[in-house]
């Protein structure tokens, strides 16, 4: 309701007769004082309305569309194509490097290996294909490969030609 309304019939309009400053006063202090609490309260049950209904009508009090909301972000294995940075192709010079640094690590390595199988047969006089494939964690093909390496290198002698009866020896 609007305050006038509900004014008008509490207080009386002053007369012409008595204009005091007292009936005055007081009939616009209570009339305005009346509906500051009214609306305030009001605004304060349908605020919680509007908000509830907004997501229902797609608009805010005041008409004010609503702003759309970010879409989250795709995963990274989504379809749609990302930005790659620029890459350049190296050089001939560079891959030959790079191929030359990793074939010396590998042979570093290597070089390791037959190291061990020298040291373990400086401690025992034979050893066998299973004894270097145990020590070295490799497989059956490889311990045969750095044995047969050897070999042909001359630091060691097979003793036998085929099975499990092959041995090898410290020359």
């Amino acid at each position: 309701m609007p305050p006038e309304a509900t004014a008008t019939p509490d207080t009386s309009q002053p007369t012409p007769e008595s204009p005091s400053p007292v009936t005055e006063t007081p009939a616009p202090e209570s009339v305005q004082s009346a509906p500051e609490p009214i609306p305030a309260p009001a605004e304060d049950v349908q605020a919680p309305e509007t908000a509830q209904s907004a997501p229902q009508t797609g608009q805010t009090e005041g008409n004010e569309p609503i702003e759309p909301k970010p879409d989250p972000i795709p995963p990274p294995s989504a379809a749609a194509p990302q930005a790659q940075p620029l890459i350049i192709p190296p050089t001939g010079n560079f891959i030959r490097n790079l191929l030359a640094k990793a074939s010396a690590k590998i042979q570093s390595k290597k070089k390791a290996k037959l190291d061990k199988i020298m040291q373990l047969l400086n401690t025992k006089n034979k050893i066998t294909n299973d004894e270097v494939e145990k020590f070295l964690h490799v497989s059956d093909a490889t311990a045969a490969r750095y044995l047969s390496a050897l070999a042909k290198e001359g630091k060691i002698k097979q003793i036998g030609k085929t099975g499990t009866g092959v041995v090898y020896q410290k020359v």
